[in-house]
């Protein structure tokens, strides 16, 4: 796979984000989304996009963890605020991802 602006790889991460974006009206969406990716990312193996999809991925599964965990605390505890810093944090990485998708450039870490 090549590294142009129209490269399926690209348009693979675009789609990561937007479905990524979606889990706030579809929680759905961002697991469409993981398992799109789980199984299409040996295709972008050489491009600036594959550590855009591992980014993605890491995103997805860490932000589940702390959604669970934020859930566990409005059930027990009754507060909200875990959840509301959650959303922020994944609405970050998944504009850092956005960001380096806009300039080509792979992303150098994982967290």
């Amino acid at each position: 796979m090549d590294d142009t602006s129209d490269s399926p790889a690209r348009r693979l991460v675009i789609l990561g984000i937007l479905l990524q974006i979606l889990h706030v009206l579809f929680g759905f969406t961002a697991i469409m989304g993981m398992l799109i990716n789980h199984m299409l990312i040996e295709r972008s193996q050489d491009t600036v996009y594959h550590s855009q999809l591992r980014w993605q991925l890491v995103t997805f599964w860490v932000s589940a963890a702390l959604y669970a965990i934020a859930f566990l605390l409005w059930l027990k505890l009754g507060i909200v605020w875990p959840a509301v810093l959650v959303l922020l944090f994944t609405f970050y990485r998944i504009g850092v991802c956005a960001y380096y998708c806009m300039i080509d450039q792979p992303i150098q870490r994982i967290i």
